[in-house]
């Protein structure tokens, strides 16, 4: 049995803005075990982001602040981490993959040199051994002539080999956890094809955990073992990816997994899910997806429904299936 790598418990983060507070991520609870690929699914604006921030401590304060719950990584709470034991996990046993390679690699200094930086600061390596190590990494991520690449600067690249880059970098002090948000977005289908197969070998190679963050359920059917789905900062639903897809039971899932384009689609319209997501400025307390769903019910607009575990490894938030309702 694998053991939890990561715990989130009951975590709350929000920003304070002149318009009001903003719950970006409002009692979240989810666990990743060690070895496991764990999807976050939801729209834009859902928390999926911030989650991921709050983990890796990169909340910007002011306006954010963690306000409430823990987070667990390998067993210690990392809120009570120092800024300086921070950095010892940050890039050396959690690093991450951010959503837009063209912006994230620092245009002034060659894509070797932004790869060795965090080996020589984290693994004591000489700039000799750092250099090597880079070439190794530029290998490993699948792109050719790694001994001229490893002086390129990323303007000379492609999105794809930036999004490479990006990956190795994150890779190259053998983290326990990787973050990889939005992997594949901006490039195009071969390439994120290619992306995938990559983080499921490395994965597989150092027995990493993968945090995923996407929107693309597609990404999630191939890449995932157990999927959280988020929404309004809140998680409504969460479990193996084989049951989310066989029999998805939160409407806001249903409606995901319907908005999917199909190759035997009869009708020529795609699904939408009605309405838009709310104002995260002062949120009232029901659930927040009731002004969007076909099943909402009274109580739905009066209370927010707890995540109950409907079957083992099933859990949900919806008044559909709470009993005694």
């Amino acid at each position: 049995m694998a053991k939890d790598l990561v715990e989130f418990r009951n975590l709350k983060t929000y920003f304070y803005t002149e318009d009001g507070i903003v719950k970006a991520v409002n009692d979240v609870s989810f666990k990743i075990k060690e070895g496991e690929t764990v999807g976050i699914v939801g729209e834009s604006g859902c928390g999926k982001s911030v989650t991921s921030m709050s983990l890796m401590r990169l909340i910007p304060n002011p306006p954010g602040k963690i306000v409430d719950g823990d987070i667990l990584f390998e067993g210690k709470s990392i809120l009570s981490l120092s800024e300086e034991e921070m950095r010892e996990v940050r890039g050396n046993k959690m690093s991450v993959i951010f959503q837009e390679p063209m912006t994230s690699l620092n245009p002034v200094f060659t894509v070797g040199y932004q790869i060795s930086e965090a080996v020589i600061l984290h693994q004591k390596l000489s700039k000799e051994e750092a250099r090597k190590k880079a070439i190794e990494m530029i290998k490993l991520v699948g792109i050719p002539r790694a001994e001229e690449i490893v002086d390129a600067y990323p303007h000379e690249l492609s999105g794809g080999m930036r999004q490479r880059i990006m990956i190795a970098m994150a890779l190259s002090c053998n983290p326990r956890l990787l973050i990889a948000d939005e992997p594949t977005t901006a490039l195009d289908v071969t390439i994120q094809a290619q992306i995938l197969d990559l983080m499921r070998n490395i994965k597989e190679k150092l027995n990493t955990s993968i945090m995923l963050i996407t929107h693309d359920l597609g990404v999630i059917a191939e890449m995932a073992d157990y999927v959280v789905v988020m929404y309004a900062g809140k998680v409504v639903e969460e479990a193996s990816v084989e049951t989310l897809f066989k029999k998805p039971m939160h409407p806001y899932t249903t409606g995901l997994l319907k908005s999917k384009p199909a190759l035997n689609q009869d009708e020529k319209r795609l699904y939408s899910i009605p309405g838009q997501v709310p104002n995260p400025i002062g949120m009232p307390d029901n659930c927040y997806f009731c002004e969007r769903c076909e099943k909402a019910m009274d109580i739905c607009k009066k209370q927010i429904p707890p995540l109950i575990e409907i079957e083992p490894g099933h859990k949900v938030a919806c008044w559909l299936y709470e009993e005694g309702k």
